[in-house]
């Protein structure tokens, strides 16, 4: 006589990923959809023709176009994909000096995350990528533009500048929109005469006059 196995039967692999996949109803939908639209563009008698070869290309491609909406089960805490914004092009002039001297500890602690050796004025140089960000919340002024490197916010343009850097956004179709630029930071590692404005940002921008 056969002794029972004291083992549970295996339970089904749960790594393994089900396709995604669009319904048959919503293929033929879209196919007509779009046959429709072919046909009022061109001529009626291509609707049906326009339809079939639209649902045909739909069901082979059903899997791929319901895998861009629906999230990856297996790892549901997976990091969003980092956002792209606009890059300001890369003149290596960085001829905007913004006001640093309310943010010293922040560009210090950004400094002391980098550190770099002096060149021979004795001055420290690191690059970075720079978010400037509009802020449209202000109840006093509705131009203004903060700087962000990192996790560090690291000053403001100035008056005029954030006047200027908003015409800049509204020639190119961006406005209110969060863009990038190439900025340095500047240590004094000699004594200065204010201690505190020992650091100094600069950005990479040619504002309009």
């Amino acid at each position: 006589m056969k002794e029972s196995s004291s083992q549970p039967p295996a339970a089904p692999d749960s790594s393994a990923e089900e396709k995604p996949e669009i319904g048959l109803g919503s293929i033929f939908g879209l196919a007509l959809f779009l046959g429709l639209m072919i046909g009022a563009a061109t001529d009626k008698s291509h609707i049906l023709p326009a339809t079939a070869i639209c649902a045909i290309i739909l069901y082979t491609n059903r899997h791929k176009i319901a895998a861009q909406d629906i999230p990856n089960p297996a790892n549901p805490d997976a990091s969003p994909a980092p956002k792209i914004y606009y890059a300001w092009p890369e003149s290596k002039q960085y001829a905007v000096t913004i006001s640093a001297v309310p943010y010293q500890q922040a560009i210090q602690q950004l400094a002391h995350e980098n550190p770099v050796n002096p060149d021979s004025t004795g001055t420290k140089k690191r690059y970075f990528l720079a978010l400037l960000e509009p802020v449209n919340d202000n109840p006093y002024d509705d131009n203004v533009i903060r700087v962000d490197i990192g996790e560090h916010t690291v000053g403001y343009l100035s008056y005029d500048q954030a006047q200027r850097f908003r015409k800049l956004l509204k020639n190119h179709q961006l406005s209110n929109q969060i863009t990038t630029c190439m900025a340095v930071l500047i240590e004094n590692t000699e004594p200065q005469t204010d201690q505190n404005v020992r650091y100094g940002i600069k950005l990479d921008l040619a504002l309009p006059s």
